[in-house]
């Protein structure tokens, strides 16, 4: 019983942060120009605050576990490259592939998937996801550039300008720059003035609660869910079979306790938000791309329950 009330309590004020931002939303308390703002100001501020306290504060001499880090690295660019060569064999619209595979292998780790962590594990064991978004975030940006441009209807190539856009964004992205920050300060053993220690954890408790209910408020793409089918397979795939594989390869690599609910947290965590953005610019399928979003949103919260109960009843978390 205790198990099953931390689970609960562990995943229903996210569930409950993304439905306050929905109702708000909804209810036109707050408008689209303001979302964006507060999405765009989050983004700049209280998650690179977030992160960068992640891996600055983070007990012992080594935070880097390059085997754990090459192994989820892997696992991203497999799970890319076996999509890319399957589903277009299945679904000849160049559109719908694209989205498909954009939005199954690409989850939304900063917007959910660390907030998440952070709330079930707290910031004093947040080590093994602090150290992989530095390097996850621009490999999962660019792989997915590469796959829409090759599955551009418009274009048969891959674009220069495109890849080019995508790896100026990765560098100029606050939070990678916060993750760098981060790791060479920590490394230099250069300690950081009291009020600037207290100014980033002002920020960095904004950043989970602002980032989830700007998600809620974000799902209200407009559609007739004509693209059940696809939707359905790509919910699956996203939040059942990838979290299954990784958390078994995961097992049978030796990895264990918080890297083992890292790699289960990352891997069930939905599709990213800023898919729907890549979708309308790089002419893929928009709709379905939403559509895909939102469902697998509202599925990993009762994934993220049960798998966390899993993890509770064996053990493994504590």
């Amino acid at each position: 019983m205790s198990n099953l009330l931390f689970s609960f309590n562990a995943v229903m004020p996210v569930f409950l942060l993304v439905g306050i931002g929905w109702i708000v939303r909804r209810t036109h308390l707050v408008g689209e120009s303001f979302i964006d703002g507060a999405s765009k100001l989050n983004f700049r501020t209280g998650l690179p605050a977030l992160l960068f306290l992640g891996i600055y504060q983070v007990k012992g001499t080594h935070i880097f576990d390059w085997k754990f880090i090459a192994f989820m690295t892997a696992g991203c660019l497999g799970s890319a490259l076996i999509l890319c060569l399957t589903v277009p064999k299945f679904i000849r619209d160049k559109k719908k592939a694209s989205a498909m595979i954009h939005t199954i292998f690409k989850p939304n780790i900063i917007i959910l998937g660390y907030p998440m962590a952070m709330m079930i594990f707290g910031s004093e064991h947040c080590a093994a996801i602090s150290m992989l978004l530095p390097v996850l975030i621009p490999v999962n940006n660019i792989v997915a550039v590469l796959i829409l441009c090759s599955l551009d209807p418009e274009n048969q190539g891959v674009r220069s300008n495109s890849i080019r856009k995508a790896v100026n964004g990765v560098v100029k992205n606050p939070i990678i720059l916060a993750a760098v920050a981060a790791v060479l300060l920590r490394q230099g053993h250069v300690p950081l003035p009291t009020f600037l220690l207290k100014l980033l954890t002002s920020l960095s408790n904004l950043a989970t609660p602002l980032a989830l209910i700007t998600l809620g408020a974000q799902m209200t793409m407009k559609s007739a869910l004509s693209n059940r089918r696809y939707v359905a397979s790509a919910t699956a795939l996203k939040v059942f079979v990838t979290p299954l594989v990784m958390v078994s390869l995961a097992v049978a690599l030796g990895f264990r306790s918080y890297e083992l609910v890292t790699a289960f947290m990352i891997s069930a965590s939905p599709s990213a938000v800023n898919c729907y953005m890549l979708a309308r610019e790089m002419h893929s399928d928009e709709v379905l791309t939403g559509e895909i979003i939102l469902s697998t949103t509202l599925c990993s919260m009762f994934i993220f329950f049960f798998g966390i109960l899993i993890f509770k009843n064996l053990a493994i978390l504590s």
